[in-house]
């Protein structure tokens, strides 16, 4: 197949995997999902967990938040976070999370303090959808009839999963479609990002991985399409490659959401997913359109970065897998070994279960995902195991200067307790130790629901961990959100500092700092 041939092919795969294709073909109405409005508002009146889930209706500014305790005088810089925060219009309401269309939160730590502005990613479905006043374009997990040509994946890209800072250019950054540019100082959206000619609307993963050197890795994927670009530390694009899976697609394909890098090679796990955007299309949802195959094993893809032509792929026993934590290279005696750390669950509840009964306003048990540390050896073939079974936790992050590297820790918000009327969600921060698997923790509180938290390294230091953690949380008692700031070697006395907003924001997915030497 030539290249031309190759990227029509891809560009038909993204499309329908998209939900665009598989959309415009049908005559039958999908049933409204305005019975998810009524019936959040109804419980959402009760329960002050279920906030952040109303969404935001503005974009949002605060030059001066308030301050608790004292913020290291180094940690300056431009913290992002994003998520879906836009899920009703008109009569309708989304059902399921992953559908709201994206915000980027954008906090300044500089001398004068900390600032805050929040706002919409001004996506061509945004701008459509908000002259219209009501949804215009199916969703991924609502189906909703078209009410426009829908040209491609960012006809429907909500831009709502991740953002960071490369070479002075942020990101907005979806699942299915193009990256859109927002400006580093106002938050403006620039538009859609297309790396080279020929690749306008190629999936552009959510979850690129920045090296200690400063190039940015990542991948997209479409059905059997298999996309990957290397961006250099000045921001310009070094290289793409493109290959095609060996999956089945009846079992493979609809949720490889993220990656990791070594020096030299690319790993991404593929769990038995496949999306029903058919029945998505009819007014389906839930267990009904997203199929997990549970008699299938977890797959893991891994390709020299030179080369991804030459991949291997791993078996694992069946779960599913959103995030990644780390991996690196080490040499055996029987050869190379890649080990990897990831959090995966057996529990299959969360994509088709629990993500969309949040949106009714139920707060169900999303079941426990725990780490778990696979070792691969490239010249065997085989792979073992390693679970931590502690407690549920997600959302795996580590000190950026070892991406890539023989990391010891990783950061997760966590938890090992239930709540009253907040069984969805973490109450807890912890740091792991891989190696060990011993933890270190800091308990939030009842009224805390703890999102993403990042850790800061200190500027000159190259030690592991020798920086901060911070991360933010959604308190139900205030109905305020904050970020916290932890000496990132010793969390379990709490936080330095906390700096609180004004006001709450909807809980976001992912985000990255971007540190700044002598602010001002």
């Amino acid at each position: 197949m030539n290249r031309r041939s190759f990227l029509s092919s891809a560009t038909s795969a993204a499309l329908i995997g998209a939900g665009g294709l598989s959309f415009l073909t049908r005559d039958a109405e999908a049933n409204t999902p305005s019975i998810f409005k009524s019936e959040f508002a109804a419980a959402a009146a009760n329960n002050p967990y279920l906030t952040p889930y109303r969404g935001a209706t503005s974009d949002l500014y605060c030059e001066a938040l308030t301050i608790e305790g004292k913020l290291p005088a180094a940690l300056r810089g431009r913290f992002y976070r994003n998520g879906p925060s836009k899920f009703e219009r008109g009569s309708e309401r989304y059902q399921h999370w992953f559908d709201g269309d994206g915000m980027v939160q954008q906090f300044s730590f500089s001398d004068k303090g900390v600032s805050h502005r929040g706002r919409f990613v001004n996506t061509n479905k945004f701008k459509a959808e908000a002259e219209a006043g009501e949804f215009v374009v199916p969703a991924f997990g609502t189906g909703i009839r078209p009410k426009q040509r829908i040209t491609g994946p960012d006809s429907m890209n909500t831009a709502n999963t991740n953002a960071i800072e490369h070479a002075g250019r942020v990101f907005a950054m979806w699942e299915g479609g193009s990256a859109f540019e927002m400006d580093r100082d106002t938050l403006e959206t620039k538009g859609a990002v297309t790396w080279k000619p020929g690749w306008e609307q190629m999936p552009f993963s959510a979850h690129p991985k920045l090296d200690p050197q400063g190039n940015l890795w990542n991948f997209g994927s479409a059905g059997n399409a298999f996309f990957v670009y290397h961006i250099d530390p000045t921001g310009k694009l070094a290289n793409t490659q493109i290959a095609k899976l060996p999956i089945d697609r009846k079992t493979y394909g609809g949720m490889n959401h993220d990656m990791a890098v070594t020096e030299r090679f690319i790993i991404v796990p593929m769990p038995p997913v496949t999306i029903h955007f058919d029945l998505i299309a009819q007014g389906k949802f839930g267990a009904e359109a997203a199929k997990v195959h549970k008699d299938a094993p977890l797959k893991i893809w891994v390709a020299p970065k030179d080369d991804v032509s030459k991949a291997q792929i791993f078996e694992l026993p069946h779960e599913m897998v959103f995030h990644v934590g780390n991996a690196y290279e080490r040499t055996s005696a029987s050869g190379t070994e890649i080990v990897m750390n990831y959090v995966g669950s057996r529990n299959d509840n969360f994509l088709a279960g629990a993500a969309v009964a949040i949106m009714r306003g139920a707060l169900e048990n999303a079941g426990e995902s725990q780490m778990r540390t696979v070792t691969m050896n490239l010249a065997t073939g085989k792979a073992s195991l390693t679970t931590f079974d502690d407690g549920s936790e997600e959302f795996p992050r580590l000190d950026p200067r070892f991406i890539g590297k023989a990391a010891k820790h990783v950061v997760t918000p966590t938890s090992w307790r239930k709540r009253p009327n907040a069984d969805f969600g973490f109450h807890a921060l912890q740091v792991r130790d891989v190696e060990s698997g011993k933890t270190t923790r800091f308990d939030y509180g009842d009224d805390f629901i703890v999102e993403e938290h990042l850790v800061i390294a200190r500027p000159g230091s190259t030690r592991e961990l020798d920086g901060w953690i911070i991360g933010t949380a959604f308190n139900a008692k205030q109905q305020k959100t904050c970020v916290s700031v932890f000496d990132a070697q010793n969390i379990a006395n709490g936080p330095v500092a906390r700096v609180w907003l004004p006001y709450w924001l909807p809980l976001g997915f992912h985000g990255n700092f971007t540190p700044i030497q002598n602010q001002t």
